[in-house]
């Protein structure tokens, strides 16, 4: 298994090219984390039910307002889907009411302008889907390539738990390619360090990253001011200790390293990457997400991708709660979750109570996956964190599913989308936002998210990421507003 060493409490250094810095408000610590932004994509399958996906108020009605403190709100009420992240309210944003409205614009030949299974790569483009499902991206890099080559760390890791070839894949590289998924937590801890490779000596100097924790904490100090005149009660008070926390740094510089990486080339996991059933598909997920953390905690790489599962196998179908669900008396003994439950969801006929109970469980049952996957982040202590963050902390976590709110392959509505993590010196966290009405007509493009994640890990300079055709519409540029801080 992975090796779980823990950083000892000592400078020194990694890789050599790391840059910007996340904070999070913590009420463990007196000092936010301060360690530099990784970011790590994760997708699963099967679309959602934004109706039982949102967080709801203890009468089970939804949140009152469009921007509301998690804390106060519940994933726990019948159907749910997200009951896992009751424990990490605190570390989650929920956006509400993204769209993949590009996928719509159908500003070229050879494009597929709807949102259907050819489409999943859609979400970190920014990009028009093609035609052919078995097609490329047309010269736009997904998100984590883009980001792997600003950032400077060795490896850019891309992993899958189990899939079904380059057309469901999250990665694309900078002519637009799908790149295939390591499945084998083993075969990817391998490619993120040689089997040659120590960690670093104690007594290397230490790597001053000043100038990009700056850069990133004058970029947000006006942000700051303003949402704090906007706040009242303790969510001031937390923004108050927050922007203090920037100014303090500004002023007095880097901390002292806190660790660093023990992890050598040889601690290779024993996991192989073969699921063989649904009850291990969390232990390979876990393998995957510890494999991602050391290779951050490391400085082998910065940028990662994580698909857990895709539309086959159905591992969904053997759920127990899924199994209990009645399927089995519509469909037979023999149902598959995905061509019967996900399919005939939105035929809203006599059956959806039944498929609802399915379909939610079977959901649900992938937001625990995502949960481990926070939860190994969390083991981790970043040794480039003077206050002692754990690799969560500073790493900006994507958690997207490959449909929206709607009839199969019409999906480009109301997509489910989480922020967790770090990155909290300029996204909000522990906050569920409503981007819209969502019964409208009204679409907030999700390449205003993507330029946020830029934002989230320093590149402060960007204003759109996403098809060439659309970057000088307006409605397409800069962040998502309501998700900074």
């Amino acid at each position: 298994m992975i090796s779980r060493r823990r950083f000892a409490l000592m400078g020194g250094a990694a890789a050599a090219a790391m840059m910007g810095g996340a904070f999070r408000q913590r009420t463990a610590k007196a000092a936010p984390p301060q360690g530099p932004v990784r970011f790590l994509a994760v997708r699963t399958p099967h679309g959602v039910d934004r109706d039982f996906w949102i967080p709801r108020q203890s009468s089970g009605a939804e949140p009152a307002t469009p921007d509301e403190a998690l804390s106060g709100l519940s994933f726990e009420y019948e159907n749910s889907i997200l009951n896992a992240m009751m424990p990490w309210r605190d570390q989650i944003t929920v956006l509400d009411g993204l769209d993949t409205q590009c996928t719509k614009e159908a500003t070229r030949a050879n494009l597929y302008n709807n949102h259907g299974h050819n489409e999943q790569g859609t979400l970190l483009t920014g990009a028009q889907g093609p035609a052919n499902r078995e097609g490329n991206f047309d010269n736009h890099p997904s998100l984590d390539f883009y980001l792997h080559g600003q950032l400077g760390a060795p490896v850019l890791l891309t992993a899958s738990v189990e899939g079904a070839g380059t057309w469901k894949c999250m990665s694309f590289d900078s002519a637009g390619i799908p790149r295939n998924a390591e499945t084998s937590p083993s075969a990817l801890f391998q490619a993120a360090f040689p089997a040659d490779f120590v960690p670093p000596d104690p007594g290397d100097p230490v790597i001053d990253y000043a100038a990009g924790e700056n850069r990133i904490t004058l970029h947000g100090q006006d942000a700051l001011t303003k949402l704090e005149a906007r706040l009242k009660g303790v969510e001031k008070d937390k923004i108050t200790a927050h922007r203090e926390a920037m100014k303090k740094l500004i002023e007095t510089g880097t901390n002292p390293m806190v660790g660093y990486c023990t992890t050598s080339g040889t601690d290779v996991p024993d996991v192989n990457g073969t699921v063989g059933d649904y009850s291990n598909v969390e232990n390979v997920t876990r393998a995957h997400a510890a494999v991602i953390a050391q290779a951050f905690a490391c400085g082998r790489s910065m940028s990662a991708t994580l698909r857990i599962l895709d539309d086959y196998p159905n591992y969904y179908t053997d759920v127990p709660e899924v199994q209990a669900s009645g399927a089995a008396a519509l469909y037979g003994s023999k149902f598959r979750f995905h061509e019967n439950l996900v399919h005939d969801y939105w035929a809203n006929g006599p059956n959806l109570e039944t498929l609802r109970r399915g379909y939610c469980a079977g959901q649900r049952w992938a937001a625990g996956h995502f949960a481990a996957v926070l939860d190994e982040l969390s083991k981790v202590t970043d040794p480039f964190d003077p206050t002692g963050g754990s690799m969560l902390d500073n790493t900006v976590v994507f958690w997207h599913n490959e449909f929206g709110h709607d009839g199969h392959d019409n999906q480009h509505t109301r997509h489910p989308a989480i922020i967790a993590g770090g990155g909290n010196r300029t996204l909000r966290l522990g906050r569920y936002l409503r981007l819209r009405n969502i019964d409208s007509q009204e679409r907030v493009p999700h390449n205003k998210l993507l330029t946020s994640l830029c934002h989230a890990v320093g590149l402060t300079n960007i204003n759109y990421f996403g098809d060439r055709d659309l970057e000088d519409r307006p409605e397409y540029q800069g962040p998502l507003e309501p998700l900074m801080v």
